[in-house]
């Protein structure tokens, strides 16, 4: 019997032990809807500060694998970029870290790039900033900033 209650105790120990490390992470989601700021292309060096929509769209869960950043900007009719992260190798609850594919009118034109998008903290109203590199290292070439219109902790 003894050993009974005493497997019971380590059982729901460990129980309560995942459950409490489980509620610690943090889930955020955040969104920017065609409130774009800036953009910029990381081949040509050009910049933009007027479009006619952009929206993003992230949703991660802190020091976690799982995360979500989605990005798009029409500059024009025939000029839309797209960044999409398609892995992650860092995040806390400001900063989503991880590699990007960037696509011009639809073409990738970078490819499992690193960046990151910080920012993503800060209260509806103020802004965010996606800065991503190239596939060997992190640099602040391709870039979209847009202003957080909504967003979801919990």
């Amino acid at each position: 019997m003894i050993k009974l209650v005493s497997r019971f105790f380590v059982v729901f120990t460990l129980l309560g032990l995942f459950a409490i490390t489980a509620l610690a992470q943090t889930t955020h989601s955040v969104w920017s809807e065609n409130k774009p700021l800036q953009a910029r292309d990381g081949a040509t060096g050009a910049s933009f500060t007027t479009f006619v929509s952009g929206n993003a769209t992230f949703a991660w869960t802190q020091a976690s694998v799982r995360a979500f950043a989605r990005a798009h900007v029409v500059v024009t009719p025939g000029l839309n970029y797209d960044f999409a992260l398609v892995s992650i190798t860092g995040s806390d609850n400001d900063t989503i870290s991880g590699r990007w594919v960037i696509r011009r009118n639809g073409a990738v034109v970078c490819n499992n790039c690193i960046g990151r998008a910080y920012g993503l903290s800060q209260p509806v109203g103020k802004y965010f900033k996606i800065y991503v590199g190239t596939a060997a290292a992190y640099a602040e070439k391709w870039h979209y900033s847009g202003y957080i219109t909504n967003r979801f902790d919990f």
